[in-house]
């Protein structure tokens, strides 16, 4: 769910419009050179229209001379011819595109269980391979015209994330809800061929796309490599909510286990024959059974990261280059001190935990981490990443100390807000400490917990009875 890139910075259901408009020119730069201001809008360039940003930066990329037909912000319709120097910038900032919306009703899509009452942003389903690009978002092709395939060649809109989850085309149809099947593998191999990067993902629904349809997935993806450069597998999740739960099996603790048996000849040959593991499974199918999590080298250059693949193993390695160091000189820790709770989702839970208390027992500190129960999807959600500000407070028994650190995932950054509409701001009023997130690595949590150590200690030699966060904040 990319409900920061909705509510930060692309617009949902607004009423699209031919151009861009630009809303910043840099001083000095071409655009201010030529009148340009904030509030036009760019119809044309080289007689070519403009849809978004991307156009406009395609089509002005490469020519010396550019003529563009612009509505100035009076209204007034305006043509500038200009003759591009080498190394000239345009310096214009442009509004965002309003992303596509998915037409699928995927039978296992997270927003079809979202609680009565969530923000808007976590109901938007986006299909839109402009953010594929820009932002690793997976999209399905299922509605992609031969065009839209022809731009991603034209402006190497590279790499694409295609959803695919089965290539058996009836098994595809029935899990996109859809009423035809589509060719995906078509799609993908035009791509391929014109030297598109690909990473596919499946979303791994027990009795359904797994087994024989699942062996044929993978068989059929990998004769799209290397232009297909890795493929992930991740459980489907679902709870009481979802409007789809009759027609979904669980995965279970068994079947994670049975997976990794399955897979890993799988990878161990394609090692061999492709010089990649390929096909990479989720951590929490690991984290699920039990079983240890494959080594560094397994993951290369971490191609599926942002969909939970090699996150843990990650976060492990820098984990134990910092136990490594000798972070009570470098941090000046005094023994006794970091009296505070760090809060993360079941899942996660034993690992944080464990290097949690190695560096306790290192350093003399007193971290202590609290397993947060979601309350707001069901308890069938353990990742930290959609704990909502609501099931950190129902956890308020578990806190313990002078402040909190909360999972980075779980609250947006651009203002630290959780997927109820609670705030860190809110937390910090209610639990009267200072609350902060920790980052992704070992180090940054130290780090935080640190900064938030001295937010706290200068709140109470300022004199302030009671935790406020403005006050705090200027008292610092």
């Amino acid at each position: 769910m990319y409900t920061e890139l909705f509510e930060t910075i692309y617009p949902i259901n607004t009423k699209k419009e031919k151009g861009v408009v630009v809303t910043a020119v840099d001083p000095f730069a071409l655009g201010d050179e030529l009148g340009i201001e904030a509030g036009d809008r760019i119809m044309k360039v080289n007689g070519r229209d403009l849809h978004d940003f991307l156009d406009f930066q395609f089509f002005t990329g490469s020519e010396d001379r550019v003529r563009l037909d612009i509505i100035k912000k009076s209204g007034e319709g305006a043509a500038l011819e200009v003759e591009v120097g080498e190394g000239e910038i345009w310096g214009l900032d442009f509004e965002y595109f309003s992303p596509r919306q998915c037409a699928n009703d995927c039978i296992f899509c997270f927003c079809n269980q979202n609680p009565q009452g969530s923000r808007e942003s976590l109901f938007f389903k986006d299909e839109d391979t402009r953010l594929s690009f820009l932002h690793g978002n997976y999209t399905t092709m299922s509605s992609i015209s031969k065009a839209e395939l022809d731009r991603i060649v034209q402006q190497r809109l590279s790499p694409q994330y295609v959803s695919v989850h089965a290539t058996d085309p009836e098994v595809r149809r029935y899990l996109l809800g859809r009423k035809r099947p589509d060719d995906v593998l078509g799609k993908m191999r035009y791509l391929a061929e014109h030297g598109i990067e690909l990473h596919a993902q499946i979303v791994l629904c027990p009795s359904i796309n797994d087994g024989q349809v699942l062996r044929r997935t993978i068989n059929d993806l990998a004769e799209l490599h290397p232009g297909l450069n890795s493929v992930a597998m991740v459980p489907v999740v679902f709870t009481k909510l979802h409007n789809y739960r009759d027609r979904l099996t669980a995965v279970t603790d068994a079947f994670s286990h049975a997976l990794i048996r399955e897979v890993r000849p799988w990878q161990r040959e394609f090692r061999r024959r492709l010089g990649t593991t390929f096909v990479f499974l989720a951590d929490e199918f690991y984290l699920r059974a039990g079983v240890p999590l494959p080594g560094r080298a397994h993951y290369g250059d971490y191609p599926q990261i942002e969909d939970g693949v090699g996150m843990v193993r990650r976060f492990v390695v820098e984990a134990k280059k910092t136990l490594s160091r000798d972070l009570v000189s470098e941090f000046e820790i005094k023994p006794g001190s970091l009296r505070g709770t760090v809060a993360t989702g079941e899942l996660f839970y034993p690992i944080l935990s464990s290097y949690v208390n190695q560096f306790n027992e290192r350093c003399g500190t007193r971290l202590k981490v609290a397993a947060i129960r979601n309350q707001f999807f069901g308890e069938e959600v353990t990742v930290a990443g959609l704990i909502a500000g609501g099931d950190v407070l129902a956890a308020r028994g578990s806190i313990e100390g002078d402040f909190l650190i909360v999972p980075e995932q779980a609250c947006l950054k651009s203002g630290n807000v959780f997927l109820d509409d609670l705030t860190v701001e809110d937390l910090e009023r209610e639990l009267e400490m200072p609350v902060s997130h920790g980052g992704g690595s070992l180090l940054s949590l130290i780090g935080n917990a640190l900064e938030l150590e001295r937010r706290e200690c200068a709140r109470k030699d300022s004199g302030f009875p009671q935790y406020h966060p403005r006050l705090s904040a200027l008292s610092i």
